[in-house]
């Protein structure tokens, strides 16, 4: 029991290593402070002969074979970093050092590579999988990888009841194949898929929305935690659509006056929806409400108390949205050429979307169209 506790403590020290890391450097007071009390009590828990193994199991910490009961903020920022790496497993061995310590808090908290040649802090890697029916097949580089995505995104965001739970392990794993196949794809208009089936839209949507975002977002040197909340909140944008009638959805003329004031609700459906799950970014409400507001004030939904303006996640998440909408081919509209689409941006550059957005965007697709 003593040295669960032990272990549990030395846990709760790293973990406040990590998130010190995140706001300041590895030097900083806070963050040696940590480290020399996590590297203290581990020597005084498990002397030279312990050891700290720390199992990732779904969404759970699994501390010395004890599962860690109430992680609390730090526990569940710790999870979504391990997850976010790949890896599974973090065994920390007897005689480890205050400046092992340090270094690996530095690197989980950031986006660089973990410290190579550490003797007591080890790693566990794993492919990213995906529990779709029948198996758990790695997206790393496999030729099916866009299908299975697809049908893990129809299995989570399936029409649903207000109040019924996200797995948002799932949505996690499916960004972290995002930025993965991301950073290994050269031709980067592979990545966005087309409509195969008009039942399929919403699905392929979500997915070629944070494909776009993700791309815009590394461009513009955003990375870590804040690059996977925005994919995060990029996949869930439309959500609210789920709680629209589906005869409203799939309608294929044009929408009557009632029809449309509908559907111009379901920002505020997913923005309600999201904020109530817990452990999910605050992005992901935020961008939900905001993606059809406009740069300059304008758009829906009108909220008469909203002042500030888009976010810029939001505005990233915006052209995004309107790019893949423009792009896909439905059956009362006609799929428009990129050329004209970048048009259309550039057009409503300022009074529609952020400029320097749409130069930074318009730049991206420039370049992926002479790589394709």
């Amino acid at each position: 029991m003593a040295e669960a506790a032990g272990a549990q403590r030395f846990v709760g020290l790293l973990m406040g290593a990590v998130a010190n890391c995140s706001l300041y450097s590895p030097e900083h007071p806070a963050v040696l402070d940590l480290s020399h009390r996590a590297a203290e009590e581990f020597a005084e828990a498990f002397g030279a002969a312990g050891s700290v193994e720390i199992l990732l199991v779904d969404s759970d910490l699994v501390v010395n074979r004890s599962p860690l009961r109430d992680p609390g903020i730090h526990g569940r920022s710790l999870i979504k970093r391990l997850r976010r790496r790949g890896l599974s497993r973090v065994d920390v061995l007897a005689g480890v050092t205050e400046r092992e310590i340090r270094d690996f808090a530095a690197a989980l908290a950031g986006a660089g590579p973990l410290p190579a040649g550490q003797s007591h802090i080890r790693t566990g890697t794993i492919d990213v999988q995906l529990r779709a029916a029948g198996g758990g097949a790695s997206l790393a580089a496999e030729p099916g990888a866009d299908a299975e995505r697809l049908a893990r995104l129809r299995e989570i965001l399936r029409p649903q009841a207000l109040f019924q739970q996200l797995d948002t392990v799932g949505l996690e794993e499916i960004v972290v194949s995002f930025v993965e196949t991301i950073r290994r794809e050269e031709r980067l208009l592979r990545l966005i898929s087309p409509v195969k089936a008009y039942s399929e839209y919403t699905y392929t949507h979500a997915s070629n929305v944070t494909v776009l975002s993700l791309l815009q977002a590394e461009s513009l040197g955003i990375a870590g935690e804040t690059l996977h909340e925005i994919g995060m909140a990029a996949l869930l944008h439309d959500v609210g659509k789920l709680h629209v009638a589906k005869e409203i959805l799939d309608k294929s003329g044009k929408l009557d006056d009632r029809e449309w004031s509908e559907i111009r609700k379901h920002p505020l459906y997913g923005a309600w929806y999201l904020s109530r799950i817990e452990g999910l970014t605050r992005l992901a409400p935020i961008v939900a409400v905001e993606h059809h507001l406009r740069y300059d004030g304008q758009g829906y939904p009108r909220l008469e108390a909203y002042r500030r303006g888009q976010h810029l996640s939001s505005q990233i998440v915006s052209i995004a949205d309107f790019f893949d909408a423009l792009r896909s081919k439905r059956p009362y509209k006609k799929d428009w050429e990129i050329a004209e689409i970048l048009a259309l941006l550039r057009k409503g550059a300022g009074t529609e979307f952020n400029p320097m957005l749409v130069d930074n965007f318009s730049r991206i697709l420039v370049l992926a169209l002479k790589e394709a």
